[in-house]
């Protein structure tokens, strides 16, 4: 799927939150999503890794959070004017995963009752690990008993 370039500004409201980052409808509408879409995103260059694109209705847009960790990477503060790249990230799932509910009856019933917002955030949590044990683990964790 295309990728989408933009200008965007670092937001934040609250100090308990994170920052955040608004992109206008419009700009989106393209991808015509119709929920929470993970998607890879780089500021000002930098590869920060999969984000959740969500919409916030009430200010006509989407959004995705950015932990201090993410702001550190791309060396980026609140008021910065960033370029954003984003792209629809892939939703197959991890090997680790996917081998688990090939093999494990119980696992393969307990994620068939998620419903897709729950597997959506599974997937990432365990996309997220770096290492294939971790992601293994994380999997197990989730599915097993």
């Amino acid at each position: 799927m295309k990728t989408l370039n933009l200008t965007s500004t670092i937001e934040h409201k609250h100090e308990g939150l994170p920052r955040f980052i608004c992109i206008p409808m419009k700009k989106v509408d393209p991808w015509k999503l119709t929920g929470t879409t993970a998607v890879d995103l780089a500021i000002n260059g930098v590869h920060v890794g999969r984000r959740s694109l969500k919409r916030w209705d009430g200010r006509n847009c989407w959004w995705m959070d950015l932990s201090n960790e993410v702001c550190r990477k791309a060396n980026v503060e609140t008021g910065d004017y960033v370029q954003l790249s984003l792209r629809i990230a892939s939703d197959e799932l991890p090997v680790e995963l996917s081998e688990l509910i090939e093999r494990n009856a119980d696992a393969r019933r307990r994620w068939e009752k998620l419903t897709p917002g729950q597997q959506r955030m599974l997937r990432e949590e365990i996309v997220a690990g770096k290492q294939s044990g971790t992601r293994a683990r994380r999997a197990a964790r989730a599915l097993q008993s």
